[in-house]
């Protein structure tokens, strides 16, 4: 196998073991981005529902006081605006959605089940907690992240509708009855607030990420290695090819002997050039000796021909 193809295996080997490890750190770096940034647009959703709730609360509810009207406005419920809101929000991007689930709610459209159930039972056993981050398959089959933060009552305010039916509005026992939603305690945790985003938006872009950093890995390595490549051959393989080549010819006696190799360059493959140049000249002057000797007898024994063969034989010993 010639030097440059060695070299050449080489370093594609080099390449290939690298660029699977970065491949492979890339899309476990991308991944941790891709999660991190759905978990920062589910709280991002969330303190915007958070805040439609405290606009509600804050600034809707008191506009209705001394309205002098028995008709309950479901408008005006924190929990209701906030859903409105990201029902609307649905409709342009899909997959993303928000719920508010109680144990106990006036309303029993939000009444918790299932898996809702066991986070709310999670909060109330762990008090200090303020959110669960998890991830969940959706009746379509799609993965979905969620945060979900408890609904804690903590405004005197709320215990106007919901702590006992004869102190809640006459609308609001009207439009939901009394047998739900009553009975709350102050700091008291009731339900939860879930946004759930879809997760395969993000694991696009993070493929999209780490296509491209691989995609600039190879190139970067393609033109180092046409570079590298270049410069073996120009530096390296070519001067010991000719160098073989020039030495299996002497060897061979397809050319002179006195033939000198170019000592132009100055590394260490400059100085196995001047060794063989003087392995050249101290081998040109010992067959210059052995020359004069052709044609010679010196035991007066050996004919002419004969003596050639000696000596040829004594050239293809050394």
């Amino acid at each position: 196998m010639k030097l440059q193809t060695r070299l050449t295996l080489i370093i594609l080997a080099i390449f290939f073991g690298g660029w699977i490890i970065a491949g492979l750190s890339a899309f476990a770096l991308e991944q941790t981005h891709a999660r991190e940034d759905a978990i920062r647009t589910a709280r991002v959703l969330l303190s915007t529902a958070v805040a439609v709730r405290n606009y509600t609360t804050e600034q809707i509810e008191p506009l209705m006081i001394g309205q002098g009207t028995d008709e309950f406005i479901k408008e005006t419920v924190p929990s209701y605006a906030a859903q409105q809101l990201f029902t609307r929000l649905s409709q342009d991007y899909e997959g993303y959605s928000y719920s508010e689930r109680s144990l106990n709610p006036t309303n029993p459209k939000n009444l918790a089940e299932g898996w809702q159930v066991e986070l709310i039972q999670h909060f109330i056993k762990n008090p200090d907690l303020p959110e669960i981050i998890d991830r969940r398959v959706n009746r379509s089959g799609e993965e979905m992240l969620f945060v979900a933060q408890p609904i804690r009552v903590n405004s005197p305010s709320c215990l106007e509708c919901h702590s006992t039916p004869d102190v809640a509005p006459p609308s609001l026992i009207k439009t939901y009855g009394s047998s739900n939603g009553f009975g709350w305690q102050l700091d008291e945790v009731i339900g939860t607030r879930v946004i759930s985003v879809p997760t395969s938006l993000h694991m696009q872009q993070a493929n999209r990420s780490i296509f491209s950093y691989l995609l600039v890995i190879a190139s970067v390595f393609l033109m180092a290695y046409a570079v590298v490549s270049a410069i073996v051959r120009k530096w390296l393989t070519t001067p010991l090819d000719r160098i073989a080549q020039m030495v299996e010819e002497i060897s061979l006696r397809q050319t002179m002997i006195d033939v000198q190799l170019p000592e132009t360059r100055s590394d260490s493959l400059c100085h196995l050039t001047k060794a063989i140049n003087r392995l050249l000249i101290s081998l040109n002057k010992a067959l210059s000796v052995d020359h004069k000797l052709i044609g010679k007898d010196p035991r007066g024994a050996l004919s002419r021909e004969s003596w050639r063969k000696e000596n040829a034989l004594k050239w293809d010993e050394k």
